[in-house]
């Protein structure tokens, strides 16, 4: 019987089968996975000892993007959880290819800041908590990215994937969550700040 570890993909952890690996790393930018026939040499591939689940992320991100009709501006925010802290960013902009996208362009913006202060702050997992499934899915290659704004989400994010392994996790838009809501105020007031990126 094989082991298939997956060290770098949508869900790392241990399978017990081919298909269920295939799922977590087909399409997946850079995966790294390996069968073994003995679970002790899977998981040291993984190097832990616990299965099935995804490493401890050091740093979390809550992030979402906002959009105002009237002012036609649109706006990011984010909670980023670090070392026991609650750190938060927000800010907007009105140029005209993002406008077009709406509160998605603000979401895609706060994901890539928080990319960018994961790198800053020299850790290995980055987990980032969004509402909108784009976010996720231009980053991973399940959805073409057609304009040059997603294409260059994409490409942002899989080379910094490189640097610093990004788990990706859907969070229900208004159901409650604090940091999720919090982020969504922050977008909401950073698209009444506008300054340009």
């Amino acid at each position: 019987m094989k082991y298939y570890a997956v060290r770098k993909g949508r869900k790392t952890g241990i399978y017990r089968s081919w298909a269920e690996c295939q799922d977590q790393v087909s399409g997946y930018p850079n995966a790294e996975f390996k069968s073994f026939k003995d679970k002790a040499e899977a998981e040291a591939f993984l190097g832990k000892s616990s299965s099935h689940q995804s490493p401890r992320a050091e740093m979390e991100a809550y992030v979402d993007g906002s959009y105002q009709p009237r002012t036609k501006t649109y706006g990011y925010g984010g909670v980023i959880l670090y070392q026991g802290q609650e750190l938060t960013y927000q800010g907007g902009g009105k140029k005209a290819e993002l406008l077009k996208m709406r509160n998605v362009s603000g979401e895609m913006i706060a994901a890539m800041k928080a990319v960018v202060y994961a790198l800053d702050q020299g850790v290995a997992h980055l987990a980032i908590y969004y509402d909108y499934a784009g976010i996720e899915k231009w980053a991973t290659g399940d959805w073409q990215a057609k304009n040059a704004y997603t294409q260059a989400y994409r490409d942002f994010m899989q080379e910094k994937g490189k640097q610093v392994q990004i788990h990706f996790h859907k969070v229900a838009a208004h159901t409650g969550n604090r940091y999720n809501e919090w982020a969504d105020q922050l977008a909401k007031a950073g698209s009444q700040t506008v300054q340009e990126d």
